[in-house]
């Protein structure tokens, strides 16, 4: 069996994310493909949790073929943890079908966009500057930079000033880059469902997300871990990616928004227009706001079909506060320069740094007596 780049990239994805359940990790590897790593001793299937992990036999040669460029993490098994790691995983799993480089060893290795740094490959190895923090990964993508968190209902409560601190002190070298968070969650209705759950008592320290999307100054987006989600961080990823689709998307119906208002990405057939596919959705309430100032009693949005589908048309569409348009696959890719669909790894043989192929010895078939 020669390795293939979809086997390595499948070793190195349990690598930095420890546990990943196997469905998320269909569009790296087939089933076929994933029992094959099974057979061969260098994947396992955790018994009470379901989700793959690397065995020591995959750890080993996983370091012989990266030349011992992989981290060194120490797995624990304790439920809760397994499960931080699952969700964790599917962040990653997305971010690396958007084409975004996660394996990284620490923030200072994002100097290049896109990029991702995942804080669970350090968080037991000596002193820890993350603390007791819930971020999942920090990412450099485009002109920003971006603490993602999983949220999701019954997610509990979070410390806003450690994480505030934390994400600032982790990237103070990116001294002119701007900040914002990313929610991800298994849908945008997950997301959703957590942010809009009745405030209870809060206190100085803890807050729901749901507070803390509601007080946080820095803009918030949100995500969805799938295909869509994909999409959205390959546009997020585009330096001045507002300005450059909405005049992709609207072409000679483009005109610029007035200089005084920040919320509108342009002015389409008189109304105002938000390009909401970053899913900034407090963005997109000031901008409703701000036209209903002026008295538009509508704005336009554009978004991606499955933005659209889970959220848009109710929040917007059907509340009669917007038109929705869905982006046309030719406008992102004349944004982006790449077309929008998930990236997915060849079946290619994968190459060492040497230029060597590696190979196993073939699959013994197991069969009943």
């Amino acid at each position: 069996m020669i390795f293939s780049q979809r086997d390595v990239d499948a070793l190195r994805l349990l690598c930095w994310c420890q546990f990943i359940k196997p469905k998320d990790l269909n569009g790296v590897v087939t089933n076929a493909e994933q029992k094959n790593l099974i057979s061969l001793g260098l994947v396992r299937i955790h018994e009470k949790s379901g989700a793959m992990l690397l065995t020591s036999k995959g750890s080993l040669l996983l370091e012989r073929l990266l030349d011992g460029a992989v981290p060194q993490t120490s797995r624990a098994y304790h439920a809760p943890l397994i499960e931080r790691r699952v969700r964790v995983s599917r962040l990653a799993v997305t971010a690396y079908h958007s084409g975004v480089d996660l394996f990284t060893f620490a923030p200072e290795e994002l100097d290049v966009s896109p990029s991702m740094f995942l804080p669970t490959i350090t968080r037991c190895k000596g002193s820890n500057p993350w603390g007791s923090t819930r971020v999942a990964a920090i990412a450099h993508m485009g002109n920003h930079f971006y603490a993602m968190h999983y949220v999701c209902p019954g997610i509990g409560k979070v410390a806003l000033m450690d994480e505030l601190s934390a994400f600032s002190n982790q990237t103070a070298r990116f001294r002119n880059a701007e900040r914002a968070f990313i929610y991800a969650g298994e849908s945008y209705r997950s997301v959703l469902t957590e942010l809009e759950r009745p405030p209870d008592k809060e206190n100085a320290k803890l807050l729901s997300y749901g507070g803390v999307y509601r007080c946080l100054q820095l803009p918030v987006h949100l995500l969805a871990c799938d295909s869509t989600g994909a999409v959205q961080l390959q546009i997020m990823a585009v330096p001045g990616y507002r300005t450059k689709l909405t005049k992709t998307a609207l072409k000679s119906q483009y005109h610029p928004p007035p200089p005084d208002m920040p919320e509108w990405d342009a002015v389409f057939q008189g109304v105002p227009f938000v390009l909401a596919a970053d899913m900034d959705l407090r963005r997109a309430d000031a901008a409703i706001r701000t036209a209903r100032a002026q008295g538009h009693r509508q704005i336009a949005m554009a978004a991606l079909a499955g933005q659209a589908e889970q959220v848009l048309f109710s929040l917007y569409r059907d509340a009669g506060l917007a038109r929705v348009f869905v982006l046309t696959p030719n406008a992102i890719e004349a944004a982006t320069g790449r077309k929008p669909v998930p990236y997915s790894p060849p079946r290619t043989q994968f190459m060492t740094s040497k230029g060597d192929v590696v190979d196993a010895p073939p699959i013994q078939t197991h069969r009943k007596a």
